[in-house]
């Protein structure tokens, strides 16, 4: 993911084909013991090669104690052979009062992992 021109976030990212994702990443805030962030979410399709995922994940102080959560929506095409896709996504951070405290936008582009080479 990239926002403002910077890189944003970076991770591995599966679709499964029953409708839900699961996305593990390397963006602070980070779980105290260094495992990475896990966030779950849901997909449907919305146009020719075109999916809308909504995830969801909670985010943790230094000390591991529950700081808030976290949305990410993106809307993304595949290229015309599954072997990648890019598009937009809009991420929300929200306290434990469920108000956003930070939000940014961007673009977001992934290319499928093989099992060769």
């Amino acid at each position: 993911m990239v926002a403002g021109g910077q890189p944003f976030d970076e991770g591995y990212d599966v679709w499964h084909s029953d409708g839900t994702e699961i996305f593990n990443d390397v963006a602070p805030p980070q779980a105290a013991n260094g495992s990475g962030a896990v966030c779950f979410g849901v997909y449907e399709k919305s146009g020719p090669g075109t999916y809308k995922l909504r995830h969801i994940g909670w985010v943790f102080d230094e000390n591991a104690n529950l700081a808030g959560s976290i949305v990410v929506t993106q809307t993304v095409t595949m290229d015309a052979g599954g072997g990648s896709y890019h598009g937009s996504f809009d991420f929300k951070l929200y306290d434990l009062s469920q108000n956003v405290v930070f939000e940014t936008t961007g673009t977001i582009s992934a290319t499928r992992v093989k099992v060769s080479g």
